[in-house]
């Protein structure tokens, strides 16, 4: 190797150094793109952290900045593999892929030269089986293509990632066991519930991310005009289509949910609701085995939930008696009148033995003929998630600021022809990753009352029952 070869290749070599550092400066050399304030923030929090979620309106340039990473990816790291996840074929070819495409056709030499590009792949030409980008489907019925992916540099990037299943987006949390792993969500925030939404609302969840929020005035090609006339299109700065295209914020609720998630803010933000002092305090559990799923206990008097608790890897004959301790440990004018259990399965030893202790228990069937209305509902769960959803309704109650609570109530979907029919359990648990468990217990709480709204209503005694006994 001659003199002048030592110099262009220790030339090459800073030059890359630079790239790894400035992304910005990448694009403008390779490319001559300049990058927008947006795109250089998400391309930032993309090349110093290892888990990265954006949600963003349209048109600021999401998928030009994917598109950039992925060939910055290529050229600055040896043995790395970039995968390309998103909801179906159609979107990743005519959006990301295309764009990479496009990219490559604009390359300054000699990194042009360096690449073979195909349809679905592209691969550096000196070692293709380690440096390559590859498009996947992210499908929960195929989990296979989201399992496997290991590299020392092991990027992977989803987009659409709010019509990815839950299932494969925790599947790909596994990359995160490899040398320098790097996961990034990016979408449109188009549902307000599952893993995507959960990455950026819920605190236990985001605290872990890197998030990055966009909005359709962080277009490099803003024109105020050309906005107004969007804004028209579609429906006004209230409707949900604006929230999300435009503003790239979550809307209230899910087309389709049950419980409006303009109901569940304002119980959450009600701090004028106060229960009667007089008014019933009522216990819903809901029982759990000792898998993953919690057994859960809502406390409710009247328009106030008070509080949750949650118990976790406990039998029934260990939660019956975290109960009973619970309630000898509970001050007598704060003990419920009723506590209400769902008997379904396991949770009948739980009542039987509550029962046994003398404690004021009351057995419910989720799966049972409903109560009340048996015309309106399919079974006694859809007859309480939908009281549950009048009581909301009424606007003068309050529930706790809880990320949990409030995601298992904005999450249920339901039909209504010919009867109310809310969403089974295992669905809603593979859609959220877990069981609603503290929407189950504070759907059981209306289960003792023949009064739906018991709001409205001053109560002088507790309700009473023949057999009501008292623990002492």
């Amino acid at each position: 190797m001659n003199a002048k070869n030592t110099v262009e290749i220790a030339q090459f070599q800073a030059l890359i150094a630079t790239f790894r550092e400035s992304i910005p400066a990448f694009a403008k050399t390779v490319f001559n793109i300049d990058l927008s304030p947006k795109q250089i923030e998400l391309c930032e929090a993309f090349r110093l952290n290892r888990m990265i979620t954006c949600a963003g309106g349209i048109g600021w340039g999401k998928t030009l900045s994917m598109s950039v990473l992925t060939w910055w990816a290529l050229i600055t790291f040896d043995e790395v593999q970039v995968s390309l996840f998103g909801p179906n074929e159609g979107n990743l070819m005519n959006g990301l892929m295309k764009e990479i495409a496009q990219l490559h056709g604009k390359m300054s030499e000699p990194f042009k030269d360096m690449f073979d590009v195909g349809k679905t792949r592209i691969s550096r030409k000196l070692n293709p089986a380690s440096c390559y980008a590859e498009m996947r489907l992210a499908r929960a019925e195929n989990p296979d293509t989201a399992r496997g992916i290991h590299q020392k540099n092991n990027f992977v990037m989803v987009d659409e990632a709010s019509g990815v299943e839950d299932e494969i987006l925790s599947i790909l949390l596994n990359i995160m066991t490899d040398p320098n792993p790097k996961l990034m969500l990016v979408s449109n925030p188009s549902k307000a519930s599952g893993f995507f939404y959960r990455t950026h609302r819920d605190p236990d969840v985001s605290a872990e991310w890197s998030r990055v929020h966009g909005k359709l005035q962080d277009s490099p090609n803003y024109d105020p005009e050309r906005f107004r006339q969007l804004v028209a299109n579609l429906g006004g700065p209230t409707s949900k289509q604006y929230r999300v295209m435009v503003d790239g914020e979550f809307p209230l609720s899910d087309e389709d949910g049950l419980i409006p998630k303009d109901l569940i803010d304002a119980a959450v933000q009600n701090k004028d609701a106060v229960a009667p002092t007089d008014a019933p305090i009522i216990w819903g559990l809901d029982p759990a085995g000792q898998g993953k799923d919690s057994s859960a206990l809502c406390v409710r008097q009247d328009n106030v939930v008070s509080s949750f608790k949650d118990w976790n890897g406990l039998n029934p004959t260990q939660l019956s008696y975290a109960i009973r301790d619970l309630y000898q440990q509970t001050p007598k004018n704060l003990r419920p009148v009723v506590i209400s259990v769902d008997a379904t399965g396991l949770g009948y030893g739980v009542y039987s033995n509550l029962k046994d202790f003398g404690l004021p228990v009351h057995q419910c069937i989720f799966a049972g003929t409903p109560t009340r209305n048996p015309d309106k509902y399919s079974r006694v769960r859809d007859q309480l998630y939908w009281e549950l959803r009048e009581w909301l309704a009424t606007e003068n109650v309050r529930i706790p600021n809880d990320p949990k609570l409030i995601e298992e109530l904005a999450a249920p979907r339901y039909e209504d022809m010919p009867k109310i029919k809310i969403e089974k359990k295992d669905q809603i648990k593979k859609r959220i990753g877990r069981s609603p468990d503290f929407a189950d217990a504070l759907a059981l709480t209306f289960a003792v009352s023949k009064t739906r709204y018991s709001s409205k209503f001053n109560w002088s005694q507790p309700i009473k029952y023949d057999w009501l006994q008292t623990y002492e």
